[in-house]
């Protein structure tokens, strides 16, 4: 990745940029500065998206 290249948070949803690195090295951060953004919350949000986008009729099969 360039520098001229933005990162952007993985959040479901989410268009901001990442977090930049820590200044004394590791990987970028993959979520933005949002608090609420984070893995825990994005798996959330992708399993709610996955439930609505579900077909009503499964719903009814348990």
């Amino acid at each position: 990745m360039s520098e001229t290249e933005t990162k952007r948070c993985i959040y479901p949803g989410c268009e901001r940029p990442a977090v930049p690195p820590h200044p004394l090295g590791g990987p970028q951060p993959a979520f933005c500065d949002l608090e609420e953004h984070n893995a825990l919350r994005a798996h959330q949000e992708r399993q709610r998206i996955a439930n609505e986008s579900a077909p009503a009729a499964s719903a009814g099969e348990r």
